[in-house]
Formats: structure tokens, sequence, C-alpha cells
């Protein structure tokens, strides 16, 4: 795996093989990668001609501590045959802080998920990462749905020559989301845990069993996810557009945060509404 970290030296690389017709596959992280990230890489080596992903891995937090020489094991595993880890002086010479990229249907116009500065973060860095890598299919999962919907919904309104491919969520066997934020959770906790994909599986079944209040169907996941922890939020939503609707009709998302200690579990599910 050769190891990328100029804007310049990606353009070399892809251009010419865009030319040349080849199919180009991207994924990124910011960093803790687990089996999740991984089947990300993998789906983008094994659908294309040449694959490549981008760790940004920003400086930790308390939740996230990001380190390459571990997740490059799992990186390496795939068959990547190239990473983009930006030198940062040349990826961002100057703070973003003057343009914007955002999408307020999907973010304030949506019901209170994700906080709208990280929102409007992730989709700036996107549409860059977008211009640098140039057409391309690009790997992103289901588990942040609102970022995926506004990932599509970008592509569309920007005219970006990219196909954006939703990946599943990748889960544990007990049903739990594979996410960097799982080693943070005390042992009692983690038990919990499963309790969240537990009660958005029952809100799909009302919904699939003819159930077409939203309010009827949030609150089942919500008195489910309380018998575990505190309910941070509960939304049943169109799956494109991320609005909600008194009578739920066509794809719906049912989304989901369920904090437990200092940790915040985000899940979230796809039913389809008579």
């Amino acid at each position: 795996m050769k190891i990328l970290s100029k804007i310049s030296e990606i353009r070399e690389l892809l251009n010419p093989a865009r030319a040349s017709g080849k199919s180009i596959g991207v994924m990124g992280t910011s960093g803790r990668m687990h089996a999740g990230h991984q089947s990300l890489v993998q789906r983008a080596v094994d659908e294309n001609e040449l694959a490549i992903m981008f760790w940004l891995g920003a400086a930790g937090t308390a939740l996230y501590d990001r380190n390459w020489d571990d997740d490059r094991k799992l990186v390496e595993a795939t068959g990547i045959q190239y990473a983009y880890l930006p030198d940062y002086a040349d990826y961002m010479p100057v703070r973003p802080n003057l343009t914007l990229t955002i999408i307020p249907q999907l973010s304030t116009g949506a019901p209170p998920m994700e906080k709208i500065e990280h929102l409007d973060a992730v989709t700036t860095s996107t549409a860059k990462l977008f211009n640098i890598f140039g057409p391309m299919r690009y790997y992103s999962g289901e588990k942040d749905w609102q970022q995926l919907a506004m990932f599509k919904r970008m592509v569309i309104d920007m005219a970006y020559d990219i196909e954006v491919i939703g990946c599943e969520v990748v889960r544990e066997d007990d049903g739990l989301a594979m996410s960097s934020r799982n080693v943070k959770l005390t042992p009692e906790d983690r038990a919990k845990a499963p309790a969240l994909y537990q009660a958005l599986e029952a809100g799909k079944a009302a919904i699939e069993g003819g159930e077409t209040s939203s309010a009827k169907v949030t609150d089942l996941v919500r008195r489910r996810m309380a018998e575990a922890g505190e309910v941070v939020y509960v939304h049943a939503v169109d799956a494109a557009t991320l609005q909600p609707m008194d009578r739920l009709t066509g794809d719906i998302r049912i989304i989901a945060s369920l904090q437990l200690g200092i940790v915040p579990l985000v899940d979230n599910i796809g039913a389809v509404a008579a």
C-alpha cells in the first residue's frame, strides 16, 4: 500500500487512471477504525479497478483515540492499493471559515439529531474531498444515515460526477452497531446497548405490520429504549429528505440515539410503510 500526502499526488494518480477508463472507489474515515470501516474499504477494493482511502485522523477527543499504526493493519488486510494521509499544510493551508457547504433542509430543517456545526463541518470537508478526488464511487456507511443522505443530496445539487454508495451497518452478534465509541462503554452499559437496535426492530415491525402513525411508532421505540438508558432522540422520517410526517408512507428511516454513561449511541433502521 502506497501512502500519499499531497493533493497533487492524488490528482496525478487518479486523472490518468480515470482517462484510461478505470473505475475508482474511495472510502474515508477520521480514524479509530473497526470492522465496519474495514467493510467499506473492502467494497471499494472489490468493486473497482483502483481503490484509495483517506484517513483524516484529526486530534482525538474523549470518545476517539486515533492512531494510524493501529488502523493500518485493518486497511492493509483489504488489499487496498493507496491511502491518503494529508499533509495538513497542503490540505488545509488556511482555516476553512469563509467557505461552507451546508444543506439546510437536511440539517436545520430536519428533526434535531447531530449538532448542526458538526454537520456543516462534515459536509464542507466532504465537498472538498469530492473536489480533490473527482469522479468516483464513494462508499459511506448507513449507520450515520443523516450524513449519508446529505452526501447524496450534495451530489445532486452540486452536479458532482460521483456515485454515493450506502453500505449496510455492520453489527456485533447481539445487534449492536459497530462504532468507534463502543470501546468507551462500561461492561454494564455494553450489556444494555443491544436494546437500541431491538427497539428499532420493534418500530420496523410495527410499520411493516400496518402502523402508519409516526407518533405511535416513535413512542414504541422510545419506551423500549428507556428501559436501558436515557433516550436522546427518536425520529421516523422520510428516508431521503429526513422530513417528519404524521402519517408514515413510503421509504421510512427510524433514527435514534441512546445515551449510556458518557457514550451517545446512534443507530437507524429502514422500513417501508404502506
